[in-house]
């Protein structure tokens, strides 16, 4: 899936680069939407993020459109990796690419569980 990254003019530092630590809010933003409109989830989450990684390829300044891509790269039993690739629009230039490891999660019990077989089936589609 892949949709635009609404930036903010605070994501950027006074050099015009979006910071760091922004991606992470990017990537989240795109767990979000992929959760709740390709999944059909609740925002209440069923899972929390135990892993995420970002590699930084090239820099993004201020005013420059961007877009970021999501897909399911692996499925385990009771975890999933999304992987995430942010372009800048214009040139189809790679600025950052990541990874996250979801877990699904019974916030009840405070315990991991299994992925439901229907999650899993909607995961495959992303």
């Amino acid at each position: 899936m892949r949709m635009p990254v609404e930036t903010r003019y605070a994501d950027y530092d006074s050099k015009g680069h979006a910071n760091n630590a922004v991606y992470l809010t990017y990537f989240e933003m795109a767990r979000h939407r992929v959760w709740v409109d390709r999944m059909d989830g609740d925002a209440d989450f069923p899972f929390i993020v135990a892993e995420a990684t970002v590699r930084y390829v090239s820099e993004a300044m201020i005013g420059q459109a961007l877009e970021i891509e999501i897909v399911t790269s692996e499925v385990r039993t009771k975890a999933w990796v999304w992987s995430y690739v942010i372009r800048a629009t214009e040139g189809d230039r790679v600025v950052a690419e990541g990874r996250t490891v979801q877990v699904m999660y019974d916030y009840d019990s405070r315990c991991t569980i299994p992925i439901p077989d229907a999650v899993r089936a909607k995961l495959g589609a992303v």
